[in-house]
């Protein structure tokens, strides 16, 4: 807790029904999501999050550090997901010659396929569970509170340049 301190009558009902929203919304949609890729025996979502920010990324490869830091995950956690799928043949591992610090995790043909077999039922899960309740307006506005949460927080919101990432995908997709 920080320094200031803070009492239940103190609680600012408007803001905590908000982050109650937020926070059921995602678990929902989370669940929802997690199912339909089981059911369609796709790797869980947090493997395909792994898997689209290595499509989106320039060559299918990111310092581990970046991509732990691109999927809200610790260091020891993204280490752990990308030994898993570099179990199941869709990353490996690549060192740089020029600093022995620095490792990548790169995605594999294997991995490729991957992505673009599970890509169409995570994308159509988000617009099945999420994106269909919300108009062009919402969708905006939220994207706007979220990084403003996000930026409180001292994070960044998103790849450097989004639109490349998502022609990458795209190409990853299309393939």
């Amino acid at each position: 807790m920080n320094n200031e301190e803070t009492h239940l009558r103190d609680l600012d009902d408007l803001g905590f029904d908000a982050w109650l929203a937020v926070w059921k919304g995602e678990i929902v949609v989370a669940r929802a999501l997690d199912r339909d890729l089981k059911a369609n025996d796709c790797p869980p979502l947090t493997a395909c999050e792994v898997l689209s920010r290595l499509g989106a990324a320039p060559r299918g490869r990111l310092q581990m550090q970046e991509l732990a830091r691109r999927c809200f995950v610790s260091k020891s956690g993204i280490s752990q997901l990308v030994t898993q799928l570099q179990r199941q043949g869709l990353v490996e591992r690549e060192g740089d010659a020029g600093n022995l610090r620095v490792t990548y995790a790169v995605l594999t043909d294997r991995g490729r396929a991957e992505l673009r077999r599970s890509a169409p039922i995570f994308l159509g899960g988000v617009n099945r569970y999420f994106s269909r309740y919300l108009d062009e307006d919402d969708m905006h506005a939220l994207t706007a509170m979220m990084k403003k949460v996000l930026l409180g927080h001292g994070k960044t919101v998103e790849a450097p340049d989004p639109g490349e990432a998502a022609g990458n995908l795209h190409e990853i997709i299309e393939e």
